[in-house]
């Protein structure tokens, strides 16, 4: 009987829809706790469902068979009634524990609601939190928890101090089935350098200034040490770092340039800026860039309407926009962009710029990929805090829908949302997503 397993959790329910290839993303911070957890002591397990895209009883089945100490989960927003459905199934002498985004963001009173089935609720990091619990302390000896009394009251332990990204070990890949991963030929993993975001785009919960948490970044040693650790003991060849800001400023993409320059020469790797970010590199530091190994950078461009960018915080002009994915391209930097729709208050007109530019912008870079998703109010962001004030029911906020892409290359299960924020229905941006990626194709290049 192990001490604990960590689920990361099915982002879709899976007992509805047909099995695509979806776009995993390796679950770096329950890596992190797992990790954690076991060079405390205790014996680990995960199990990840969203790779395996287990229907929710399949998850707490083999929850049951295992019958460890406790489980933990991790939830985000578009998938939180996907674990309350499995956590009511957990049987037996399980504490049961969930944490992440959407536990991180939300009021206490509506885990007290809405997951019945869950014990102990870890907001923000979970580490130090989780080894406290698995060594028997009282929840509420463990700041940055919420926890059910005997009466079944939620009670609020207060914040924790964040940890320092140093102290923690190197995340075990053994844990998955899924890294390394291969990629052109190369043998891939993904990393975490940092956690949370200083910018304030108005849609993302990431914000630290509209979340309440604290940015942090690793030194450069403690990016050295992990990959003194992966490159040998794996054999990649490419890293893909996964945080929403791995460097707040030019001197931290430089120090991070240097230590790729002198000591991991020919590693390649991909990384997500923030458009703000990456607006202030200029043709120098972007060729150099190149030079030092990436291969593909992600950023957010969200809207065709300048005026709508500004209101979001992504302030660039279009000509802008255009120079820069220019100048990555002569580069020979891959570029995905994001693109969102239905942002509340946006007209059919908007909307339209937003394909027209996402359109121009694939058609003049060969090697710009465009990406396009429907809006869907966060918790945790300006927008929801917003929405909120304005009078839309929290759990109307919270009433997200999944509908299918269906072009071959794109194939998949993306989030929406069910309630209409813009002038058109959320049916409609379905569909024009759906034509979008139709009338794009698939990359040639």
């Amino acid at each position: 009987m192990p001490d604990l397993v960590l689920v990361n959790s099915p982002i879709h329910d899976y007992s509805r829809y047909p099995r695509y290839t979806s776009s995993y993303s390796t679950p770096v911070g329950l890596l992190y706790v797992a990790t954690a957890a076991r060079d405390a002591g205790f014996d680990v397990t995960v199990l990840d469902a969203e790779e395996r895209q287990l229907t929710p009883a399949g998850t707490a089945a083999l929850i049951n068979a295992e019958s460890p100490r406790a489980v933990g989960f991790n939830v985000f927003s578009i998938n939180f009634s996907i674990v309350e459905t499995i956590t009511a199934m957990i049987e037996g002498p399980i504490t049961v524990i969930a944490g992440g985004p959407h536990i991180s963001t939300m009021r206490p009173s509506h885990f007290s609601a809405r997951l019945r089935g869950v014990d102990i609720f870890v907001r923000d990091d979970g580490e130090d939190k989780i080894i406290q619990i698995l060594k028997g302390a009282h929840p509420v000896t463990v700041p940055g928890v919420y926890f059910r009394d005997a009466l079944g009251a939620v009670v609020d332990t207060g914040r924790a101090r964040p940890l320092d990204l140093d102290d923690l070990p190197v995340p075990d890949r053994g844990f998955l089935t899924t890294e390394p991963y291969l990629r052109d030929g190369l043998r891939w993993m993904d990393i975490s350098i940092s956690r949370g975001c200083v910018f304030t785009c108005k849609f993302c919960a990431g914000s630290c200034k509209s979340n309440g948490t604290v940015y942090r970044r690793r030194s450069i040693p403690s990016i050295h040490r992990e990959l003194r650790d992966l490159i040998p003991r794996h054999t990649l060849g490419g890293i893909q770092i996964v945080d929403d800001l791995p460097f707040n400023g030019h001197p931290d993409l430089e120090e991070f340039l240097d230590l790729i320059d002198h000591h991991h020469p020919g590693l390649q790797w991909e990384v997500n800026f923030p458009l703000q970010f990456l607006r202030s590199l200029s043709t120098a530091q972007i060729t150099r860039m190149a030079r030092s190994g990436i291969r593909r950078l992600s950023f957010g461009i969200e809207s065709g309407t300048p005026a709508l960018r500004r209101t979001m915080g992504k302030a660039a002009k279009d000509e802008d926009l255009f120079r820069l994915v220019a100048t990555l391209s002569a580069a020979g930097i891959s570029v995905k962009a994001y693109f969102i729709i239905g942002f509340p208050g946006e007209t059919r007109a908007e909307i339209r710029s937003t394909l027209t530019l996402a359109k121009h912008l694939h058609a003049t870079a060969p090697l710009f990929r465009p990406r396009l998703f429907m809006f869907k109010p966060m918790p945790g962001s300006a927008l929801w805090t917003t929405l909120l004030a304005e009078g839309h029911p929290e759990d109307r906020l919270l009433d997200y829908t999944d509908f299918h892409v269906t072009p071959d290359y794109f194939k998949k299960h993306a989030w929406g949302t069910a309630v209409r924020y813009s002038e058109v229905a959320p049916r409609t941006i379905h569909a024009m997503i759906d034509a979008f990626y139709a009338e794009i194709g698939e990359p040639t290049g």
